[in-house]
């Protein structure tokens, strides 16, 4: 009896999962101690908060040497990988999952120059439009996951910060960030807690100095579909019951 339950569990955890038209394995080997990772590209640029010369609130900012305080950070990008797969593997219903970012304001800058921001949200959607070629056509489809930037306490030189950035505004960096799940069409696989902070996802970006483009990390814990989880424990209790009538 003992041999089947495992069995019964090997199968229940080594099976593939649908969400929201994606695929993946929710027990996937990252290497790390969670079970979700996904690589991915983006661009970005900053919104304008207050009018200077030539620039109007509201304008896109790709010189980032015109940033000033209180313009907000924004982008868009597409997942690449996901758990293991490429985007022809883990789309299902969808041509590829794409990724926005908004609404980073920044505040300060530290005593190296550093960026501290405020505020910050994210989200990934199920896009049927190809690969994004602006914001809009990045954010137009089912949203697959909605989530808020976390604070980062130690960040910013002890400021605390929603990016945590070794660089300047101007230069290269990497910038680390970390979110919660607060809505979307697989929320509920992803919204675990299991980050620091008590976050759901761990984000780390490069960017090299003269560029607005660059590549970012995220890792997590997912989880199946609440269904799944009852379903197998139904499973589970009829073989406790059998294995009592055998008693």
């Amino acid at each position: 009896m003992t041999s089947i339950i495992a069995l019964a569990s090997f199968g229940a955890n080594a099976s593939q999962i649908n969400s929201g038209g994606v695929t993946w394995d929710p027990d996937f080997d990252n290497g790390f101690e969670s079970d979700y990772i996904s690589t991915g590209v983006f661009k970005q640029y900053y919104v304008a908060g207050t009018a200077r010369d030539g620039i109007a609130v509201g304008d896109k900012i790709s010189d980032f040497s015109l940033v000033t305080l209180n313009d907000t950070l924004e982008g868009f990008g597409f997942l690449q990988t996901f758990n293991g797969q490429s985007i022809s593997e883990y789309c299902v219903t969808c041509e590829v999952l794409t990724f926005t970012f908004t609404d980073f304001k920044l505040d300060s800058l530290t005593g190296a120059g550093a960026p501290v921001f405020t505020g910050g949200s994210a989200a990934i959607y199920a896009n049927v439009g190809g690969l994004p070629t602006s914001y809009a056509s990045a954010s137009d489809d089912l949203l697959w996951l909605e989530l808020d930037a976390v604070v980062n306490p130690l960040a910013g030189d002890g400021a605390g910060s929603t990016i945590d950035v070794d660089g300047t505004p101007v230069g290269g960096l990497n910038a680390n960030a970390y979110f919660d799940v607060v809505g979307g069409a697989a929320a509920s696989n992803f919204d675990t807690d299991g980050e620091l902070f008590g976050s759901d996802f761990a984000y780390s970006a490069t960017r090299n100095a003269g560029q607005d483009t660059g590549g970012f990390i995220i890792n997590g814990n997912s989880i199946p579909e609440p269904t799944s989880l009852a379903i197998f424990g139904l499973g589970l209790l009829g073989l406790a019951g059998a294995a009592r009538r055998k008693a």
